[in-house]
């Protein structure tokens, strides 16, 4: 019996393996595959991406690049949360505001 278990165990470890490569190959693992339910303070918002179900993801969200605690993470959260709107227009005023001030200084 522990000679026949060996090899089938052998198989599904590599079988385990093999299905984590090609997940990682098509990029899959970059994917948000649940959401935060916490809201994102627009201070630690760094950047942000969306994420679309129409490629590889299977959901849409919003990505917020933030630092915490001097740690880059990435948060998904559902893009159709009202917060989620008004912290991207937020953000993107900030941003501005930092490009402007950034031009100035080159002059």
């Amino acid at each position: 019996m522990t000679q026949i278990c060996v090899p089938v165990l052998a198989l599904i470890v590599l079988c385990t393996i093999g299905l984590n490569c090609s997940e990682a190959k098509s990029g899959r693992r970059g994917c948000c595959t649940m959401f935060n339910t916490a809201k994102v303070p627009i201070k630690a918002i760094k950047a942000f991406s969306i994420q679309s179900n129409k490629g590889k993801c299977r959901l849409n969200a919003v990505i917020f690049h933030i630092v915490r605690r001097k740690k880059a993470k990435s948060v998904c959260v559902d893009h159709n949360l009202p917060w989620v709107s008004s912290a991207i227009e937020k953000f993107k005023q900030k941003d501005q505001k930092i490009k402007k001030m950034q031009r100035r200084k080159k002059q």
